[in-house]
């Protein structure tokens, strides 16, 4: 098989790191020499061309990110593929598949990916020359640098970087949390993604207050960050989709303990800051322009903080907690809840799942061991 592919250069100008940018014919050789020799290429290229292409994975097998990592300047190279792992934290807005099966158990919908990592400390660099396989991490202080995005974009893009929103998240950390598994940040931003981590490390010297700036400060004085992940959750020219993907994002890891964003996501946290008082009823910011009213907000009120969130009189009010738990169209109606609880004295999870409708058997298992809708009664 031959293949001849080809990286957008708008979108790979406009996306990657600044000192990988004349790299790119170099990452085209090498993944259409994956492509061309791996038997797992041709499958991977199918789908990584499909905006909606997904691949579902269980545990054990392959993740669909193809990695090249670069030490310093030298040639970069295909990076072994990760194995999914029990736990693996993913979230997908996607609830119907081409061939009609839901996802099984723990099995994951994935967007083929491509991924660029950069090395530049160098003991690390010293590390990999001798072959070596540990080495002291507090030792590190030039965090390895990853630059993760869907691949349609860079392969057959359907928007133009000019117009179109990007929903990201920061991950960081050290040691086995490697590469995904750190602290993370979601957000938003109407520019050029370059600029939005070049402001957040500006507040991140500039002692900020906001708790993904506190924490990556803690870190770093801990020597406990030696990757920095810069991943690209997906793009839009919709503004309302923008907001709906991110709201979904961060309601989707609330109880994650690695989770940094301090306020709902999209219009909850607009709804959030305007009931709150942070902001006028009047006002409609931009969605990168958040973190400033926040971190202004913590600085004035040092002692009262930030009102929890989903803690207001509103959630409160069960019967409007459950209007907002069960009012999207991938969550359970407050009756089918109510149905698996019933049906559990005489049906399996699977049965149930049969019975009532349900998105797949994971999401009805999750009823029956309390993790979910318990506001649901």
């Amino acid at each position: 098989m031959t293949s001849n592919i080809r990286i957008n250069k708008l979108w790979w100008e406009h996306l990657v790191p600044k000192r990988m940018v004349t790299r790119r014919r170099e990452v085209e050789a090498l993944l259409n020499n994956f492509i061309q020799t791996s038997s797992f290429g041709a499958d991977w290229l199918k789908v990584a061309r499909n905006p909606n292409g997904i691949v579902k994975v269980k545990p054990g097998q392959i993740i669909p990110v193809v990695q090249f990592t670069f030490f310093g300047r030298s040639t970069g190279f295909l990076a072994p593929f990760q194995k999914l792992k029990a736990g693996h934290r993913s979230v997908s807005l996607a609830t119907e598949y081409q061939s009609g099966n839901p996802l099984d158990g723990e099995e994951h919908a994935l967007q083929p990916t491509i991924c660029l990592e950069l090395v530049t400390d160098p003991l690390f660099i010293e590390a990999a020359r001798k072959g070596q396989t540990t080495l002291d991490e507090t030792q590190i202080t030039q965090p390895s640098l990853l630059f993760s995005i869907p691949a349609y974009i860079l392969l057959s893009p359907i928007l133009s970087p000019k117009n179109a929103y990007v929903l990201y998240q920061h991950i960081f950390g050290h040691g086995g949390s490697y590469p995904n598994d750190g602290f993370f940040y979601v957000g938003v931003t109407t520019r050029s993604w370059q600029k939005r981590w070049s402001e957040h490390k500006r507040a991140v010297n500039a002692e900020s207050p906001l708790l993904f700036h506190r924490k990556y400060r803690e870190e770093q004085e801990k020597g406990r960050i030696t990757y920095v992940n810069h991943k690209v959750m997906g793009l839009t020219n919709d503004l309302e989709e923008l907001y709906a993907s991110e709201e979904f994002l961060v309601e989707s890891h609330w109880e994650d303990q690695r989770r940094l964003n301090m306020i709902p996501g999209g219009k909850s946290g607009l709804r959030y800051l305007r009931e709150n008082g942070l902001l006028p009823q009047s006002v409609t910011p931009m969605p990168d322009k958040r973190d400033t009213i926040i971190s202004e907000w913590l600085i004035e009120h040092p002692r009262k903080g930030l009102p929890a969130p989903w803690i207001t009189k509103k959630w409160r009010d069960n019967d409007w907690a459950i209007a907002q738990i069960c009012s999207r169209k991938d969550r359970l109606s407050a009756e089918q809840v109510r149905a698996i609880r019933q049906l559990s004295n005489e049906y399996s999870a699977e049965e149930i799942f049969s019975r009532i409708g349900a998105k797949n058997i994971a999401q009805v298992q999750r009823v029956l061991d309390g993790k979910t809708y318990s506001r649901v009664e």
